[in-house]
């Protein structure tokens, strides 16, 4: 496949909001453009700046998500002060490998874990229309995910872009990181006996 695939049925998947608060309460907000979500079960609709139809190929407008794994869980999970949590996407959605891009989203459900402001999440889902889900971290989180149905698998993500076997794929990127270990490894062994060489003949 060459070109990336546009998905039209609800999808869901991970991210994560900052919450800003006003006089008029609490609310979550993109982390980035700190455009502010609408509650209640609405959705919010994507615009782009430059006024093309959102989500657009070549370009990065849309409601941005992660497909739900225990890598991005981890992510969703890792800003400090955030509120992670499900969406549903709906209207053209742009797959990519480790997410989509969707033309309109809403909270489908926030996520405490402990140590978080369990309360403010709690104040957020009854403002959003959402349950709380009380999880112990990412792999529990992904696997609330896979038990419930929700969001792409690799192997379906792997299929609509045409980019092969996913465990191939892992196992390639591990080799390449041992590789680019060893190398600094030796770049450091060779900068090190140059000094060394340098102070035995100074």
């Amino acid at each position: 496949m060459t070109d990336t695939p546009l998905f039209a049925d609800p999808l869901f998947g991970l991210r994560f909001w900052r919450v800003i608060k006003d006089e008029q309460g609490e609310w979550l907000s993109a982390p980035h453009q700190k455009t502010r979500w609408p509650p209640g079960g609405q959705w919010l609709r994507a615009k782009c700046s430059t006024g093309h139809g959102a989500p657009a190929a070549g370009c990065d407008c849309g409601v941005h998500a992660w497909h739900p794994c225990r890598r991005s869980a981890r992510d969703a999970l890792a800003v400090r002060g955030a509120v992670a949590g499900i969406v549903e996407a709906q209207g053209a959605i742009e797959i990519h490998e480790n997410g989509f891009r969707a033309a309109k989203a809403r909270p489908y459900a926030l996520v405490a874990t402990p140590g978080c402001n369990t309360a403010l999440v709690h104040r957020l889902a009854e403002r959003y229309g959402t349950p709380v889900i009380e999880i112990a971290g990412p792999g529990a989180l992904a696997t609330w995910c896979r038990e419930h149905s929700l969001g792409m698998g690799e192997d379906v993500v792997a299929d609509l872009l045409g980019i092969g076997d996913p465990a191939e794929r892992r196992r390639a990127r591990f080799h390449n990181h041992v590789r680019d270990a060893a190398r600094i490894t030796a770049a450091l062994s060779v900068a090190t006996g140059l000094v060394m060489l340098g102070l035995h003949v100074a």
